[in-house]
């Protein structure tokens, strides 16, 4: 007997073991996950929630999050420090299905807004704070493992754990795995894809940037910028003149002018258009604000001149924050809680952070276990995201596709849904609610609901060719538009309203 074929006896055993000791759960009751061990699993409250009519929890950044279906809630800790969560609807109301979700940003707290999405239409569903808390601010100062753990292993090991607890509850394990995140949870999908290609059959990956490291140190330099410019002051207005400018460039080129460009590649800013003529006091910019932002915009370079990423697309309005001392990078590269941002040099800061945080980084290309294993992908990314740049999405995944052999091969189980007009998970002038990890819509079918579509990949065997997006004012769903598997773009048929998306076709867009 191979050790394979003997852990696989001794799993099933200790399954069985489970199942046969603690009874299949009552309607009501959580009683069994209370008196449930797992090994490097620590229980620290079993609670059920009625959820009638509606329960909710804070969130995260003044987001409150609802669920209005009753469930038994465990909240624990993997090994030392990895905080997690399961919450798993009773008996009758379970999907068969288990929901892994990913942790935007540098995570710190469970994504309870996508689990609440996950339970509501049956999945038993989990997330992890990936091994530290969002209140300590200096967390990467601390144990060297919390690295380890939010790169790659706080969730592989969360898998593991919420497919134990589901299969000791239900007695049986989830009929099908599937994992969503956006930003920070696209990335650590991508990651699971990557390093655990069974531990999942689909993963949504919003926004799934392959260099983050990139982004990072772009995002402190952005703001290094304003603190060394302090006497040329760009407001939020500013910024949003520059991204009018950029859309205004682009807006009629796909035959339809709405405010939204469908690709950003083609759009470009008119500079001169912006600057302050004689008499202008208002809805201008002056000279120095004009090369600031003609800066940001540009290809990112360290100081030798080397090329980093491609810059922001017009249209988007830049991610701008002002730092200060320490930082990630400034405790993660040099140690110093007290580092000053404005010694900051690029060409040092960027190889020291892909050094102190090699996991970080999602630099594995050819998917071809992740495919052998049956596994589908659904990315998506806004053309106006200003934080993970959107060609450097688009060129990651054409990346995948050479490594994989082409369009075809590719699209067998990965497809990329680029949004137009759509920021970071969300937001922007476009229409942009689909049911994507970090959007405000509400889940509703397989054509609007990124969820749903993979479901019927993964099940049924059918491939998602379009996604309707919504755009949805005060409630009333006031447009929509198509989402078409990349390179493929949405084209206005010629006939019928253009915010409607049955009135759009996908296609090759014409190489210029």
């Amino acid at each position: 007997m191979t050790n394979k074929s003997r852990w696989r006896i001794q799993t099933i055993a200790a399954f069985v073991c489970i199942a046969i000791t603690l009874p299949l759960p009552a309607t009501d009751s959580c009683d069994l996950l209370r008196h449930l061990r797992l090994p490097n699993v620590s229980i620290s409250a079993v609670t059920a929630i009625d959820a009638g009519p509606d329960w909710t929890l804070p969130g995260v950044a003044g987001r409150p999050v609802t669920v209005s279906k009753p469930f038994c809630r465990v909240e624990g800790n993997i090994e030392k420090e990895i905080g997690f969560e399961v919450w798993l609807p009773l008996a009758p109301k379970w999907n068969g299905r288990y929901l892994g979700t990913g942790q935007g940003g540098n995570a710190g707290v469970e994504n309870y807004r996508d689990m609440a999405r996950g339970l509501d239409r049956g999945y038993a569903t989990a997330s992890t704070d990936t091994g530290h808390k969002i209140a300590d601010t200096h967390w990467v100062l601390g144990d060297p493992q919390r690295l380890v753990n939010l790169g790659y292993r706080s969730n592989h090991l969360l898998q593991d754990t919420a497919k134990k607890m589901i299969t000791a509850y239900y007695g049986t394990p989830p009929r099908h795995s599937y994992f969503i995140g956006c930003s920070g949870g696209g990335r650590l999908g991508m990651k699971e894809v990557q390093q655990f290609p069974e531990d999942y059959d689909g993963v949504i990956t919003g926004t799934p940037a392959p260099m983050p490291s990139i982004m990072t140190t772009r995002i402190l330099w952005q703001g290094v910028q304003m603190l060394k410019n302090p006497s040329t002051k760009m407001t939020d207005a500013d910024w949003r003149l520059v991204a009018q400018a950029g859309v205004n460039g682009c807006d009629a080129l796909d035959g339809v002018k709405d405010g939204v460009g469908e690709d950003s590649r083609r759009c470009h800013i008119d500079w001169e258009s912006l600057r302050c003529k004689s008499g202008m006091h208002a809805d201008c910019l002056g000279v120095e604000q004009i090369k600031l932002a003609q800066s940001i915009f540009a290809p990112f370079r360290d100081e030798t001149g080397k090329q980093l990423d491609p810059g922001p697309m017009p249209g988007s309005v830049p991610t701008i924050a002002i730092p200060g001392p320490g930082g990630m990078i400034g405790e993660m590269v040099y140690r110093d809680a007290n580092w000053d941002p404005l010694t900051l040099r690029i060409a040092d800061a960027l190889p020291g952070l892909q050094k102190a945080f090699p996991d970080f980084d999602i630099n594995v290309i050819d998917l071809s276990p992740f495919k052998n294993h049956k596994g589908k992908i659904i990315g998506y990314q806004g053309w106006l995201d200003p934080t993970v740049l959107p060609l450097n999405t688009v060129n990651g995944y054409e990346a995948v596709e050479r490594a994989m052999g082409g369009e075809t091969r590719t699209q067998d189980f990965y497809r990329l849904f680029m949004v137009p007009g759509m920021a970071h998970c969300g937001g922007g002038p476009g229409a942009n609610e689909f049911g994507g990890s970090g959007a405000d819509a509400p889940i509703v079918d397989a054509d609007h609901d990124l969820l749903s579509a993979l479901e019927a990949w993964v099940e049924k065997g059918t491939a998602p060719a379009r996604i309707t997006a919504s755009r949805v004012d005060h409630g009333k769903v006031v447009r929509t538009h198509p989402l078409c598997a990349y390179p493929r773009q949405a084209r206005y048929r010629g006939n019928g309203s253009t915010d409607d998306a049955a009135n759009y076709e996908c296609v090759v867009p014409a190489k210029e």
